[in-house]
């Protein structure tokens, strides 16, 4: 997604949050509230993104008490209707694939990244588990970047008694094959079933074209995931997404996808053979699907801990060489 589009759905959303409200709101109250909706980001970027806002006539400024959402501003948020956002997260997730750098011959550029932002006495049980899902090749890539309390990066700021913890999101997976040349269409996200390690069905599948939010953080919020389950005793239900890849490509991306496994990147569940269903979901003619776990894994397997825990997935791009290697 271009810097502009993402810069709009942002203040869409301060939009939305101040028509919320019948009384001035400022930044402090509006970053908890973006927190809620997947948004982190710090004051200081809530307040510049209030500036264009105000510039364009969308919002009114009542001095320190904060700002009001004008007339014109929630004419603005009417053009945002749902119907009108249906599409958007499948564009939005495919620009962010194909801007990401990240060269898999050199091991350097830049990956698509989610954030999560948790309780500082969870480090160390954080850690336990992204090792543990590394090992069961349930992570994306063998990287993370871990920020502690009151440290600021990519627009995020760790609040006091908390951390941020980075991991790189599957989508860096679809830019790698989408810069070998291999064209990809996103379908799905859902819930896959494992018994004794083993991929068995899609349990529920939400369409990328039919929603308006990211399918997987549905299935995280309503707690419906038992990852943790999986690490314990191999079965359970975990977050994936499903791809369809033209069938003449698919030597290559065994190939790609073959060269990333040397390098400790993982998170590959099931690689479909061309016309035939991928764990009971049909494919379309002469393609072949590919099953992937979701890059939120990790976050929704604090969250079944009990963590109390906000995640922006995607969130930003960070060069590789800034991320520690598991």
């Amino acid at each position: 997604m271009s810097q502009g589009n993402e810069s709009a759905r942002k203040e869409i959303e301060i939009l939305r949050i101040l028509s919320e409200f019948d009384s001035p709101v400022g930044s402090t109250l509006l970053k908890r509230e973006l927190r809620k909706r997947g948004f982190l980001l710090s004051e200081r970027t809530v307040r510049y993104h209030l500036l264009l806002l105000e510039a364009k006539g969308f919002v009114l400024g009542h001095n320190r008490r904060g700002r009001t959402i004008t007339p014109k501003g929630v004419e603005e948020l009417s053009r945002a209707l749902a119907s009108q956002r249906l599409g958007f997260t499948t564009t939005r997730f495919m620009s962010l694939a194909y801007s990401a750098t990240y060269d898999p011959a050199a091991d350097s550029g830049t990956v698509v990244a989610n954030v999560s932002i948790l309780d500082k006495r969870l480090h160390d049980k954080t850690l336990e588990t992204v090792k543990a899902l590394h090992k069961m090749n349930l992570l994306s890539a063998p990287y993370i970047k871990l920020l502690d309390e009151n440290e600021e990066y990519c627009d995020i700021h760790v609040p006091e008694g908390k951390i941020a913890l980075f991991t790189v999101c599957n989508l860096t997976i679809d830019g790698i094959l989408i810069h070998s040349g291999i064209p990809l269409s996103f379908e799905c996200g859902g819930l896959v079933q494992i018994v004794n390690r083993k991929p068995i069905r899609f349990a529920e599948i939400v369409s990328y074209e039919g929603t308006t939010i990211p399918p997987l953080e549905v299935f995280v919020y309503n707690k419906m995931t038992s990852i943790t389950r999986i690490l314990k005793t191999g079965s359970g239900m975990i977050l994936a997404t499903l791809r369809e890849i033209p069938a003449e490509a698919r030597e290559k991306t065994v190939n790609v996808l073959e060269n990333q496994k040397k390098k400790g990147w993982g998170g590959i569940l099931v690689l479909g053979e061309p016309n035939e269903p991928i764990l009971g979901v049909p494919i379309g003619m002469d393609r072949f699907g590919i099953c992937m776990v979701g890059g939120i894994v990790p976050a929704a397997a604090m969250a079944e801990e009990g963590a109390e825990i906000v995640t922006a997935a995607p969130h930003c791009f960070i060069p590789i060489e800034e991320m520690t290697r598991i």
